[in-house]
């Protein structure tokens, strides 16, 4: 597929990674997919929230949310290079959304502690100064992906006014399965210190297609 196109005739692939998250709380986020099927979900996707959230659904923010989830396919798809994509619902349709991606990684290191991927985790950002990041990472293990994983969260500022906040979930694998990592990140603190309890139940549900559970 060339670079930046946003629209894909490439449909119905597997799923790279799995998830049996409650579709109330969670919804997919199709990285493939065509112009009328794009079309269709966003309708579905924002009628759904705006009634939920009971806020009138106005073209503005139609447009908000169109324009978003257009750029975030291309990043995810293009420069990410996400394996799969999910929604969180609960976020007000007047915020952005949060998108969180799993990606899967290949770390044939013996251990969790000899994995770069984990490592690099905790790295401050090299464009930010140190003093201006804030990181803190716990153990995260996972019913499906077993027990070397970690929680890493991390503030650092996008731009003189904005301050964004990252959360992301890490684990490493024996050698020979991959390794999974899920991200996500969002420009208001308080949405990710809301969403951090279902964030880290959806992420125990992630799981590697056709392994065992």
């Amino acid at each position: 597929m060339p670079e930046g196109t946003l629209w894909s005739t490439d449909l119905g692939a597997p799923l790279h990674i799995d998830t049996d998250a409650h579709p109330d709380l969670w919804g997919y986020l199709h990285l493939q997919i065509d112009k009328r099927t794009f079309k269709e979900w966003l309708g579905l996707h924002l009628t759904g929230l705006a009634a939920i959230h009971n806020i009138e659904l106005t073209r503005k923010l139609r447009r908000f949310h169109k324009d978003f989830y257009e750029q975030t396919l291309v990043t995810l798809r293009d420069t990410v290079q996400a394996d799969e994509a999910f929604v969180y619902h609960p976020v007000p349709l007047t915020s952005m959304p949060l998108v969180v991606h799993a990606t899967r990684l290949h770390c044939e290191a013996p251990d969790a502690a000899s994995c770069e991927g984990t490592a690099a985790l905790t790295v401050p950002h090299p464009d930010i100064p140190a003093w201006q990041q804030r990181t803190g990472s716990i153990t995260f293990a996972s019913p499906h992906l077993g027990e070397d994983g970690v929680r890493v969260t991390r503030s650092y500022p996008a731009d003189s006014t904005v301050m964004m906040t990252s959360v992301t979930y890490h684990w490493h694998t024996p050698p020979g399965v991959p390794d999974v990592c899920l991200r996500g990140h969002h420009d208001d603190p308080e949405v990710i210190a809301a969403a951090l309890e279902p964030l880290d139940d959806f992420a125990r549900t992630l799981r590697l297609p056709g392994a065992a559970r």
